[in-house]
């Protein structure tokens, strides 16, 4: 069932064409950077044999991909859809400031929450058409849909939106962040065997295993959360490190544990952390200074309490000694250890959903995955890579 068995031709990051943008993104990560890269380079690849001169960037964010893409051949017309309008206006500064001229011209970025129904299509297909009527061309042109970090239902919509547009030849995704997958209704019948996601499973072979189960409690949001953990390469450290990871993971539950019904933790953006004396380490002073208490309700950050001193301080007496740490360590092993199995099986639900679909409309495709990223940067390195024949 595993892709890179069943399903994959895997490949070590296959392109090593540059975009040479590490200069104008300097803020982007190690990670961000070799991801745009690669996949940059792998569709422009496929664009080179196809001759396919038109791309659909879904969830666009700030314009990287659209930018390397650009870089490698100044002649694609590039269509980049995003739902947050801050993200669409900083792209369009971004195509300004750090891209030639003409490129204002060929990138269009427009705010759209992507969908893969009726009316998304059609407003897809008009910006398409206008860009390509804008360059002297027929709507129609020959069309890629790709997609870096492609979160929750958005790899989804993409490949439906791959299938039902005739133009669309090929598709690059890259899917994560599983466990934010839209729930089904309230409304909903819900048995003991339905899943409790909309768009998972897909495929006809996993809902019917799953009917002919008496139960799927397993197929829920924490199993979804175990295919996005990061893998066991990545997890594999020297004993230090796993001491300093594991403390980390320890605090971080620490901090969930000790908030109320109608509260949440998140850690604090700093550039520069406060340096902790020797006393203050592991101390609720520490929580307090890497973790922002926030209501569920509102979104507004709340205060630190005198209660959650005292449940700091209760749970402190449970784990003392470095064992919560240890045992917060030895969880990260067997969620690594877990991930690569759930991961498998949400990707080639996808894969067999996307064949089945085809057969249905009577297409021919090339579909697989390919793990396109190293590993040790990028936990979730494989995209989803289909063409029409």
């Amino acid at each position: 069932m595993a892709p890179q068995q069943n399903a994959a031709t895997l490949s070590p990051c296959a392109s090593q064409v540059k975009t040479k943008c590490s200069n104008q993104n300097r803020k982007i990560g190690l990670k961000k950077l070799h991801e745009i890269e690669q996949l940059a380079g792998k569709i422009h690849e496929h664009c080179a044999e196809t001759q396919t001169q038109l791309i659909i960037d879904l969830g666009s964010g700030l314009g990287y991909l659209s930018e390397a893409l650009f870089k490698l051949r100044n002649n694609y017309l590039i269509l980049g859809l995003e739902a947050d309008e801050q993200r669409v206006e900083s792209a369009r500064k971004r195509c300004q400031k750090f891209l030639p001229q003409e490129a204002l011209n060929s990138i269009s970025y427009k705010k759209e929450f992507i969908k893969a129904d009726a009316n998304s299509r059609a407003r897809i297909e008009g910006y398409a058409s206008k860009l390509a009527q804008s360059h002297g061309m027929l709507p129609g042109l020959d069309t890629a849909i790709i997609g870096l970090h492609a979160c929750a239902d958005l790899s989804i919509s993409a490949m439906i939106l791959f299938l039902t547009m005739p133009q669309v030849r090929s598709l690059h995704i890259m899917p994560c962040c599983y466990h934010k997958l839209a729930l089904r209704s309230e409304n909903d019948t819900m048995t003991s065997t339905t899943s409790p996601f909309v768009n998972f499973p897909l495929s006809n072979g996993l809902r019917n295993a799953i009917s002919a189960a008496t139960s799927v409690g397993c197929f829920n949001r924490p199993f979804m959360r175990l295919a996005c953990q990061e893998t066991s390469s990545r997890w594999r450290k020297d004993s230090f490190a796993h001491a300093d990871h594991g403390r980390q993971m320890y605090m971080r539950a620490l901090a969930n544990a000790l908030c109320d019904v109608e509260e949440l933790v998140k850690v604090k953006v700093c550039s520069k952390p406060a340096l902790l004396s020797l006393e203050d380490r592991d101390s609720f002073n520490e929580l307090q200074q890497r973790y922002q208490l926030y209501s569920q309700q509102t979104g507004n950050p709340l205060d630190w309490r005198h209660v959650h001193e005292e449940r700091f301080i209760q749970i402190g007496k449970r784990y003392s000694d470095g064992r919560g740490c240890r045992l917060a360590e030895a969880l990260c092993c067997l969620q690594t250890s877990m991930q690569k199995l759930c991961e498998n099986l949400v990707l080639y639900d996808r894969l067999c959903f996307l064949k089945d679909a085809a057969a249905g409309q009577q297409l021919q495709l090339e579909v697989r995955y390919e793990k396109l990223f190293d590993e040790q940067i990028s936990p979730r390195c494989h995209v989803l890579i289909a063409k029409k024949l």
